[in-house]
């Protein structure tokens, strides 16, 4: 009897289980794997998919269909009228915004990814300078494979410190935080295929402009977000213009202070950055004579923070505040922070950027 026991409990456990209630069978759907948006005549939004092959003759090259709708919503239903099978979006693998409808309002379009359980959060997102549509559709046409890979490309930029590591949901609580601004991968369409341009600059949900893949480099740098890997490459003084005039080097570690000192109502922010370097092309070699590796700590410690500088400048200018300078206002000088309208006042306060370069790992060949 006590052998039974178990057995039968087991069977009547069975008659509780609801099974597979929620599950959605690839036979039955058409997925995603790719969205860009644009804005479109009126208040209309052109919305771009890209689809995997499904058809016999095994191309293995994916399909890109361009809709219209009122919303992204609408967008994605008038998708299934062109389709044999429901489109669905829980695979998607990144999600392109052309440049004229960001510099209105993003969440505009993020509303719906929000809102449907089934979406793909962590798909990439980024900023097409013109139109996504023609990112898609050029990249399609040269390298069809190419386009179903464009969120590794973003990858490996996010790797080399070139753009920010983002996605749609880790974007979601910046955007409607007054203290702090996003910056998105910004991508154009290039010769062969689509290349990473830089990185787009926001103010609150509106593009409001880019920096170039150096400057978005420094600047991931001064928001302490490096990569896995940054590399930079200046200019050796006393050198004529040409090859062999330039110095490589990566950097391994960094250490990054952010003051931020709020004074009869002045406000003034200190970044501090430390660059710990390898070199990894350096033609001119003898960095084991004495002094000359402090010699070029000293000229690229001083370059660089030059180049911070102009960094500061355009962020300043599109008004975006990456290193959230505000979100530590808000938290040390709560009174000051009543007291004014920052997307006015941040434009107007005092960064001041120091680079410090600490070249400590002169390579194998000195």
């Amino acid at each position: 009897m006590k052998k039974i026991r178990p057995v039968l409990l087991g069977i009547l456990s069975i008659g509780l289980l609801t099974g597979c209630w929620d599950q959605m069978l690839l036979k039955n759907v058409r997925l995603i794997l790719g969205i860009g948006i644009d804005k479109d005549q009126g208040e209309n939004v052109l919305v771009t998919f890209v689809l995997p092959d499904v058809s016999d003759k095994k191309r293995n090259a994916p399909e890109i269909i361009s809709v219209t709708g009122e919303t992204a919503r609408e967008a994605r239903g008038n998708l299934g009228k062109k389709l044999t099978l429901v489109p669905d979006g829980a695979k998607n693998r990144f999600l392109m915004i052309g440049e004229q409808l960001a510099k209105s309002d993003i969440y505009a379009v993020l509303d719906v990814f929000y809102r449907d359980p089934k979406s793909a959060l962590n798909a990439k997102i980024g900023v097409v300078e013109g139109r996504a549509e023609s990112l898609l559709q050029t990249g399609y046409m040269r390298k069809p494979n190419f386009i179903l890979n464009l969120d590794k490309q973003i990858l490996s930029a996010e790797s080399f410190t070139i753009v920010p590591e983002e996605n749609i949901q880790s974007i979601c609580t910046v955007l409607f935080d007054p203290g702090q601004d996003v910056i998105l991968p910004y991508l154009a369409v290039g010769e062969g295929a689509p290349h990473i341009k830089g990185v787009a600059l926001f103010n609150s949900k509106s593009l409001t402009g880019s920096l170039d893949t150096k400057e978005s480099k420094l600047c991931l740098l001064l928001a302490d977000r490096m990569g896995k890997k940054a590399s930079l490459t200046l200019p050796i003084p006393n050198k004529s213009k040409k090859i062999g005039s330039k110095m490589t080097f990566s950097v391994f570690q960094t250490k990054r202070k952010l003051d931020v000192d709020v004074n009869n109502g002045k406000v003034v922010v200190t970044i501090d950055l430390l660059l710990k370097a390898e070199a990894e092309e350096f033609s001119p070699d003898h960095l084991d004579e004495a002094g000359q590796v402090s010699k070029m700590n000293e000229i690229f410690s001083k370059q660089l923070t030059q180049e911070a500088q102009k960094v500061v400048q355009k962020l300043q200018k599109a008004n975006c505040d990456v290193f959230g300078v505000g979100r530590r206002i808000m938290a040390f000088h709560p009174n000051y922070w009543k007291t004014v309208d920052w997307n006015n006042t941040y434009p107007l306060i005092t960064i001041q950027p120091n680079v410090k370069v600490e070249i400590s790992r002169p390579g194998i060949v000195f």
